[in-house]
């Protein structure tokens, strides 16, 4: 299920090391800031602790000081004051993440069956999902490292020329549960939170015409999609490799069923809301910082 989390959390960031900053008027990621919730129901604590969330906001953090780490060494981030790792460490700092996440399950959650959404959790509390997320979140923290991820798309592409059937259940599990649209949506949302953050605080020299930030966006379509992918099947090649190909076969029963559903759509949803807050503040963060100014 970590798989929804693939590529919104970096792509703002590494949009600038594309050359450019791609924006598109379509969704609304504004600068308020979301407070945690004091006493979260039980839907929120149940998600929070099946999927072991706890310990993936730290990841989330590194992933997006990684991108920063490259852009400053690039010289593709403009001005001066804190480095810029350390900016972009304070705006994903885990414990925001985690109050931003659970405020916005509270919204997320009445979009879907209520009992749905139960049974979804339960594969996760009492079923084979247990392991499965200590999988996910090992690999996850594994692939921050360039070298663990780079032999991990080499292994999928080893394993998908030889017809392997694992690379054959990994394609499935990301067509039949639809697992690329929603991180190609995700990265595109973040790239506009980017934008608006960096337009508020006074980044660009001449304002861009409503066709103009269509058109730089969803230039940028392509790539997300083919880098979703590419990164989906590397991940999923590497987090599953211990499973035999009966594991495989039920997750993927239990992925593309309506209670697998249920529960990705609800994740898919709160994990927009973080990112497209994060990458907003990132962004407003690296317009300040062109004029000498912090957050």
């Amino acid at each position: 299920m970590l798989t929804i989390l693939g590529l919104a959390g970096g792509v703002a960031l590494s949009a600038l090391s594309a050359g450019g900053v791609p924006q598109m008027a379509v969704l609304t990621a504004g600068p308020e800031k979301v407070q945690a919730q004091q006493q979260a129901p039980d839907t929120v604590q149940r998600l929070w602790q099946a999927l072991d969330l706890g310990a993936m906001m730290p990841i989330l953090q590194e992933e997006a000081v990684r991108e920063a780490v490259k852009m400053e060494a690039e010289g593709l981030i403009q001005g001066g004051g804190r480095p810029w790792p350390e900016v972009v460490a304070q705006v994903h700092q885990p414990d925001r993440l985690a109050a931003l996440f659970q405020a916005a399950v509270l919204v997320a959650q009445d979009r879907v069956d209520a009992a749905l959404l139960d049974q979804g959790l339960n594969f996760y509390e009492q079923g084979p999902g247990r392991r499965l997320v200590a999988l996910e979140t090992s690999a996850r923290r594994a692939m921050l490292e360039e070298e663990v991820e780079a032999d991990a798309i080499a292994a999928f592409a080893r394993a998908e020329a030889e017809g392997h059937p694992r690379a054959v259940q990994i394609q499935r599990l990301i067509e039949e549960a639809d697992l690329v649209s929603p991180n190609v949506a995700g990265g595109l949302n973040a790239l506009v939170a980017f934008s608006r953050g960096f337009a508020q605080g006074g980044g660009f020299d001449m304002p861009l015409t409503e066709e103009q930030l269509m058109a730089d966006t969803w230039a940028q379509q392509e790539q997300i999609e083919a880098d979703a992918q590419e990164w989906l099947q590397a991940f999923l090649m590497l987090a599953y490799a211990p499973l035999s190909d009966g594991e495989m076969e039920d997750y993927i029963a239990y992925a593309t069923s309506p209670a697998g559903q249920a529960l990705a759509l609800v994740l898919y949803a709160a994990f927009d809301q973080v990112f497209e807050q994060a990458s907003f503040d990132t962004g407003l963060a690296a317009a300040l910082r062109m004029q000498g100014r912090q957050l």
